[in-house]
């Protein structure tokens, strides 16, 4: 099932990078694409809340073990500590069970995490899930350029559809097209290979 809001159409694999100037609704639009927010007008059509899932820039951090940080929202999921290790090393957290006693370690993560570390293990939670739809709100800003672009290309490769806002163009090529907001209501579609990121200018 696409995703509908207004005019447009966001079809499986037709992801969208979303762009605009400080404060012209971009954060805002994720939430509401992703059921989160409801104020406001207009018409959202959007698949079962279970085929999506929503990376905010500061990650939601349970209270619980370094295992039921991996397993979030699928908790009740068995997977094997193998299985969970690997995709630790996939987000490029090898050492983090180790460092703190295990996948059982029950610590206060989002005091004992930089917000690196929990930005790596929200896309861990991604791929483990594997839902139709991701949607990232700048998922990404405490990155460097080289683990940015390991965990788009998994999740690109996964099948899973990215609805993304963000800042660097290093991101541009994992998503086929690009909305950019005007801040006025005003909104325009390009093709990612037609849009330049010279039209706007990065907010701070």
């Amino acid at each position: 099932m696409p995703i509908v809001f207004g005019e447009l159409v966001i079809d499986p694999g037709k992801g969208v990078l979303i762009v605009g100037a400080s404060g012209c609704g971009k954060s805002s639009l994720l939430r509401a694409i992703a059921g989160l927010w409801h104020s406001g007008s207009g018409r959202i059509i959007q698949p079962e809340a279970k085929e999506m899932l929503f990376l905010p820039q500061r990650p939601y951090m349970l209270l619980g073990s370094l295992r039921s940080q991996l397993l979030y929202p699928l908790r009740e999921q068995e997977i094997a500590d193998e299985e969970l290790l690997r995709l630790l090393e996939k987000v490029n957290l090898p050492d983090l069970a180790a460092r703190f006693d295990g996948l059982d370690a029950e610590l206060d993560w989002a005091k004992v995490l930089s917000v690196g570390e929990q930005q790596r293990i929200a896309f861990a939670r991604v791929l483990l899930s594997a839902p139709r739809y991701a949607i990232l709100d700048e998922a990404t800003s405490a990155l460097d350029i080289a683990n940015e672009n390991s965990l788009y290309r998994q999740l690109a490769a996964s099948g899973t559809t990215l609805i993304s806002v963000g800042y660097r163009p290093s991101i541009l090529k994992y998503h086929p097209q690009v909305l950019e907001l005007t801040g006025d209501g005003g909104w325009q579609l390009y093709a990612a290979s037609d849009y330049r990121f010279d039209r706007e200018a990065p907010a701070e």
